[in-house]
């Protein structure tokens, strides 16, 4: 059994899941599984051949089918459900991990009281080069409930957990965009805690195609959160003129 399983969703990635998977195979820590759920890729997409090109037994691939669900929550759960491991990193096809990324987090999730282990990013621009820290309401930083419940601050792709959370507060596959928000919110009400890891463990690529622009949407998964969780009194605006916001 591996020390950390690691979980990684993808959609036509084809063209950049190669540096996410090299990212792991390059970890510090060799002792891991890589479990990739492939979410419905096009026909044509090529995200198939590229990860099978790597021909490394701790990576295994699967793709999703329609009888388990679809889109990004499905995927997380599916995986999840997969792992063999005690704990579950989280982890985007199309971002970066730094090397040092699963030393950090198996250390910190045997610090007392830790269930869930978050650290800070770096944004990448691969078009430039450039790497930049993030400076604004939403940068990482040590868990406080009360300003969680104003932003969520913590990187989702840094993230790793207890398997057993997985098991016992599965993603909610209604949430297209913010399900990680969803989860750790639910994790929090039940009093989990929440370990802050001070320094950036990815790189978080900055792209169009990135589904976390919650703006593509018609109304806010991150508001539905907070009124779910009674943060907030108004619900989000979910219908207009008999049409459910999408």
């Amino acid at each position: 059994m591996a020390k950390i399983s690691c979980v990684m969703p993808c959609r036509n990635r084809g063209d950049m899941v190669d540096g996410a998977i090299q990212s792991i195979i390059d970890q510090t820590m060799t002792d891991w599984e890589l479990i990739i759920i492939d979410d419905h890729s096009d026909p044509g997409d090529k995200t198939e051949e590229v990860v099978k090109g790597f021909a490394d037994s701790r990576i295994k691939y699967f793709k999703l089918d329609d009888k388990y669900g679809k889109a990004i929550s499905s995927a997380r759960n599916f995986g999840n459900m997969l792992a063999t491991s005690e704990y579950i990193a989280v982890m985007d096809s199309d971002d970066l991990c730094y090397n040092y990324r699963f030393d950090e987090t198996l250390k910190a999730l045997k610090e007392p009281g830790a269930d869930v282990v978050y650290g800070d990013i770096d944004y990448w621009y691969p078009e430039t080069g450039k790497v930049e820290k993030r400076t604004d309401e939403y940068r990482a930083r040590k868990f406080d409930l009360k300003e969680y419940k104003e932003t969520n601050f913590i990187a989702n792709g840094t993230c790793a957990y207890r398997r057993e959370l997985a098991v016992d507060f599965p993603y909610n596959t209604f949430f297209r965009v913010a399900e990680d928000y969803d989860f750790f919110s639910r994790l929090a009400k039940y009093g989990y805690k929440f370990h802050f890891i001070d320094k950036p463990l990815m790189k978080y690529r900055v792209h169009e195609k990135s589904i976390t622009k919650e703006s593509r949407f018609g109304f806010s998964y991150g508001r539905l959160v907070k009124y779910n969780r009674g943060w907030i009194s108004e619900p989000p605006d979910m219908y207009r003129d008999g049409q459910f916001l999408e």
